[in-house]
């Protein structure tokens, strides 16, 4: 009730600041003058025309605006040059516009077409017909320490601008809002947990590998935040101005060390020059709701199978009778009242006490998810101010974003407060100033490890909440959560960045940048103690052992220098030059304090010196630094034949002093083929197409560590019960060195990337296909084993080699459907595979480990056969499979188990002839496995849908993964999965198991198949075959191998703008509504519960349903 009223008040206060800042619109537009002359709104038919942004004349001139194909241009600007009247074209291209006399000069003005000067002399139609300006299309993308014309590009780098993205979407974070919208960039999620920051970003797949198992661990690629390296989860998505992404090492080499796996960068908003203050308010207010959630069959399907499975005795609780139990469910269903003649029955929980045994029988059934749930609320406001003269600029903005998830008890609550500012100012003609405040705070309350979710999938939907009949709580995944205290994490991120930039001669620009920025976490967490029964009515206290209180505080701080210059010089008007050089040095420091405090004398209070037991308290520190020289050199002839090189010499703290320098250079080139003469005919359908190759090395310092060619000696706190024969105190304990290698160097990354631009029938399908191909070299990582006399593990080397080949494929459709309605289509798909080329540990090549030639993410199993009948064995007695009918290695198979497929004999032992086994587990004896399926994401896609009409603007987003192997043999999989069956529940799409027509053992029909075309095997330890069968079906295996492709409608908006001629009557710029749906719909064939991109059933997915309003001044 508290939360509810809690919650209730979020809605009040948000609701009356937003009516609150509307009205101060309007006072305040009130207040201002309004402006002279009449408002030309109507023609003589009632069609309505642009608006008349001022006017004094009484000559009316009227036109219609188009481009080369007839279509109209809306929005397009109609001014009088050197006045002030003026006006846009409206949603069927007409404008008209009162002048003073005639004749008058018109200039049409619209982005990527030509500015258009039209002299009227009289007042009849005037129908102007407007060229695309291909220069103008030609946008600037910003790269590494400078821009680029987009046609000028030649490496493979794609862009998007947020506002683009977003549209009216109102989502908070920034790495999930370019899920799709990007091809090459994957970003995942761990964790559907409200403010659970560190989603996994990766561009192009996997680039590396650590460790010998590990094969699917890609890097992270650096991401910049106006050219420094940043937090993502720092950031509002309404303060970026465009997301460009450099995939290939041509793009990204510029960067250096930190680069290897690509680089995102972040450009924030700010505004033009001499652009008017403007005033912009937003938010949102959204309704969160869990789906996708785990579902348990109900007690009438559950407890026949359990008898089935175990007998007529409920182990898994306190030993109740099941037919007995069944009989009192179906009382409780038809005649509820008759249960107090039957026992004593608690009709708030449903658990009837009874008269015949004494024994608890659960006869209340709900969703054990659905009890956890309820709606969540989450809310975003964004305020901005910004504005420019001709010599300084500003913009400051200031956001707020809270978040109280779905789970019950204000346990998941998240909020993130951000504040941004700059400034800029040419303080003379040759010198400009800037200097930027960014502040970030996060606040998250979370549970340990998801407890309540976890836990639900070992109980019962039967077991319900509330009190027992002995006055103790029941243990179930609400009372968890309700009981367990929250973990509490503050994370503060202020940043300062300031930029001078002098151009003392002409085309030479030099640009000086410093950052400082510090990202500090405080998380404490107080265990506390409350004691609940279990179903076997066991009152346990937790969490066990002593209580604690622990408090974390640690910090990194980066300070950043860049010095460059770049001096641009254009020879004969047909050959341009550009030439950037500069230095880059940057220093991290990391440290970490830790205590933990039992005992506390004060639970309510608790802290370090309310502790009674052990205080234990830990720290760590460590740093690096990077120097860097770096150099880009362009040249193009007529905009026709481009030319790019860059290198960097990088130096860095992580490697030995003789392997700490190397050089790293790329080049790439690129053909504007639609400029050349012999192109001209097809001009009317071809604007563009550039056809580009790169080649590039970079390298990796991302997997060495701090310190790892320096022998260094472990500190840590352990008991000291080796000492006094007790657990009394705590002592330090210094480990011996581990062991070094002084000779490991970088890693060598080189990108080979091929591609093609195109743009055609008047830029209506522009688009992009890339091939590359990636190969990683002296990758840097822990070789084999050391005999474990040796007391250490095995130091880091350069030990292996391994290839990335993929492609990226980019489409974008722009039109309209008549005169009134436009659309945009925009398609992104993309695809990646690595391989293990090279590896100088595990020889054998041992299935247990990477291993040379291996397919990163392949799963090897056996071949699904059918299933063991009864005429497979010479007896029912024994089970004595016959002659020539295949065995399982270690195990003793049934009817009812999986049977699979005999691909090979003799790589176990010369004798192993029609066994299943797995040979010697190595790739040229694996016995009867073979890779079944791979689990790398393939085909990644993304798909946004707009369409817009008088004002109404419907976007869609979907995204997904086209194919995806998934081997799960969980009890979401199988019926009663876990060892202890008699504790297992059961879920929906497991019941379809292999079951006898009798178990007579006299019967003809004795382990005879009742449906032989069960999905599932016999039950795990099934009373029926009276041995269990983890040996003979929990082997990987095709036929459980699941497809963990998806589609997801990631989110549908639909948003209004209010026409420009109600709101200048109230100096109002914008006024758009809006409501939106995030993660509307899930389509796998993954059971209910899984979510196909985490591939976890911890905290659910879910759905916000929002609603808002963008107004600005």
């Amino acid at each position: 009730m508290r939360k509810k009223l809690s919650k209730l008040g979020q809605y009040c206060a948000s609701f009356a600041l937003m009516a609150l800042f509307l009205l101060m619109g309007n006072a305040a537009s009130a207040a201002l003058p309004t402006q002279k002359g009449n408002v030309h709104d109507e023609d003589k038919a009632g069609n309505p025309v642009a608006h008349v942004l001022q006017q004094s004349g009484k000559h009316i001139v009227k036109g219609v605006v188009v481009d080369k194909m007839q279509e109209t241009v809306i929005g397009a600007s109609v001014v009088v040059p050197n006045t002030t009247i003026g006006c846009i074209t409206n949603i069927d291209g007409e404008f008209a516009l009162e002048v003073d006399q005639l004749p008058v000069t018109l200039q049409i003005t619209y982005i990527g077409y030509k500015t258009i000067t039209v002299k009227v002399a009289d007042g009849n139609l005037v129908r102007v017909v407007m060229e695309e300006d291909s220069k103008q299309l030609e946008e600037v993308v910003v790269v590494g320490y400078g821009t680029q014309k987009k046609a000028n590009l030649s490496g493979s780098v794609s862009t998007v601008k947020m506002d683009e993205v977003l549209g009216s979407r109102p989502q908070p974070n920034t790495a999930a809002a370019l899920q799709g919208a990007i091809p090459g960039l994957t970003i995942t999620s761990g964790s559907n947990t409200p403010g659970q920051t560190g989603k996994s970003i990766q561009i192009r797949g996997t680039a590396t590998f650590s460790g010998k198992n590990d094969g699917t661990t890609g890097l992270a690629p650096l991401v910049l935040i106006d050219n420094v390296p940043g937090d993502i989860d720092t950031l509002n998505p309404e303060d970026i101005e465009s997301v460009t992404v450099l995939k290939d090492a041509s793009s990204s080499a510029i960067y250096g060390a930190r680069a290897a796996a690509g680089v995102v960068l972040i450009t924030t908003k700010r505004p033009n020059k001499e652009e008017k203050v403007s005033v912009t308010y937003n938010n949102n207010f959204g309704f969160v709701n869990a789906v996708n959630t785990p579902k348990q069959v109900g007690l009438e399907t559950f407890l026949p199978i359990y008898k089935e499975t175990l007998g007529n005795t409920f182990a898994g609780g306190n030993n109740q009778n099941i037919d007995s139990w069944m009989e009192y469910l179906n009382t409780y269903k038809t005649n509820p009242s008759a249960l107090s003649g039957l026992g004593t029955f608690y009709e708030d929980t449903g658990i009837l006490v009874a008269n015949e045994d004494g024994k608890r029988y659960y006869l209340k059934q709900e969703n054990l998810y659905d009890r956890m749930m309820e709606t969540g609320f989450s809310q975003t406001h964004n305020f901005t101010v910004s504005g420019a003269t001709d010599r300084i600029r500003f913009r400051m903005s200031g956001n707020r974003y809270t978040e109280n998830g779905p789970l019950k008890g204000d346990k998941d609550y998240y909020t993130r407060m951000t504040f941004n500012g700059m400034v800029s100012a040419d303080i003379t003609k040759w010198y400009t100033q800037e200097a930027t405040v960014n502040y970030s705070q996060q606040k998250r309350d979370y549970l340990n490890d998801e407890s309540g979710f976890m836990y639900s999938l070992r109980l019962h939907n039967f077991l319900p909440d509330g009190i027992d009949p002995n006055g103790n709580i029941i243990k179930t995944p609400l009372a968890v959560i309700q009981n367990s205290n929250s973990r509490h994490t503050t994370i503060d991120t202020p940043r300062f960045f300031f930029k001078s930039i002098v151009r003392p001669l002409k085309g030479l620009e030099a640009v000086f940048e410093y950052t400082y920025q510090k990202q500090a976490t405080h998380y404490d967490y107080y265990s506390g103690k409350w004691k609940a029964a279990d179903i076997q009515e066991a009152v346990s206290t937790m969490p066990s052992g002593e209580d604690y209180y622990v408090a974390r505080y640690f910090y990194n701080a980066r300070n950043a220098y860049n010095a460059y210059a770049t001096y641009k010089y254009n020879l004969l008007q047909d050959h341009n030059f550009s030439l950037m050089a500069g230095f880059s040095q940057e220093d991290y420091d990391y440290k970490y304090y830790n205590t933990n405090a039992e005992t506390q004398a004060l639970p309510d209070i608790p802290s370090m010196s309310n502790a009674q037991g052990k205080v234990v308290t830990s720290d760590d520190y460590q740093s690096y630094a990077i120097r860097s020289g770096f150099f880009r050199f362009n040249y193009d002839y007529r905009g026709k034949y481009l030319l790019e090189v860059n290198g960097r010499y990088d130096g860095s703290s992580k490697f030995p002093k003789d392997s700490r320098f190397a050089f790293f250079p790329s080049f790439s080139a690129a053909w504007n083929l639609a400029e050349e003469n012999f192109m001209a005919p097809t001009r009317n359908i071809v604007d563009q197409i550039k056809p580009r190759v790169s080649y590039g090395a970079i390298g990796n310092q991302n997997s060495a560590g701090y310190y790892d060619y320096i022998a260094t000696m472990a500190l840590n706190t352990q008991s000291n019960v080796w000492l006094n024969g007790n657990d009394e105190g705590y002592m330090t304990i210094i480990g011996a060195p581990g062991l070094i290698s002084s000779s490991f160097t970088w890693e060598t990354i080189t990108t080979t990337n091929v591609g093609l631009d195109f743009a055609l029938f008047n830029n209506r399908l522009t688009g992009s296909f890339e091939w590359y191909q990636r190969e990683t070299k002296d990758i840097l990582s822990q070789s084999v084993a050391l005999p474990g006399v040796l007391g250490a593990t095995a130091p880091k080397q350069n030990v292996g080699a391994m290839r990335t080949r993929g492609w990226e494929l980019q489409l974008t459709w722009r039109g309209n459907i008549g005169k009134k309605v436009g659309y945009n289509i925009g398609f992104n798909l993309w695809d990646y595979k690595s391989k293990i080329t090279s590896l100088n540990f595990n020889e054998d090549k041992s299935l247990s480990y990477l291993y040379e030639g291996k397919n990163v993410g392949e799963i090897w199993g056996y071949l699904y056969d059918g299933f063991y009948t009864v005429d497979d064995f010479e007896d029912t007695a024994n089970w004595k499979l016959k002659e020539g009918v295949t065995t399982l290695n270690g195990s003793q198979p049934r009817p009812g188990d999986y049977k699979f497929k005999n691909l090979r004999d003799g790589d176990n032992r010369e004798d192993d002839i029609n066994e299943i086994n797995n040979g010697n587990n190595t790739l040229a004896k694996p016995g009867d496995m073979t890779v079944i399926g791979n689990t790398t994401p393939r085909f990644q896609y993304g798909l946004n849908l707009g369409v817009n009409y008088a004002g109404f603007d419907l976007s869609v987003m979907l995204q997904g993964v086209g194919k995806r192997d998934y081997f799960n043999n969980g009890q979401l999989f199988y019926t009663f999965m876990s060892n202890d069956v008699a504790f297992s529940p059961i879920f929906e799409g497991t019941t379809d198991y292999w079951t006898p027509l009798s178990m007579d053992s006299s019967d003809p029909n004795y382990m005879v198949a009742a449906n032989p075309n069960a999905k599932l095997p016999r039950i795990w330890g099934s009373s029926t075959s009276a041995v269990a069968n983890a040996g003979s079906n929990r082997r990987t295996n095709d036929h459980m191998l699941s497809s963990a492709a998806y589609m997801r409608i990631k989110n549908v908006t639909l948003s209004y703008s209010f026409p420009k001629q109600w709101l200048n009557k109230f100096q109002v710029k914008q006024l758009r509504l809006f409501v939106s749906a995030e993660n509307l719909a899930t389509f796998t064939s993954l059971p209910s519960g899984i979510d196909p991109e985490t591939l976890g059933w911890g905290y659910p997915l879910y759905r916000t349903v929002s609603f808002g309003a963008n107004i600005s001044f």
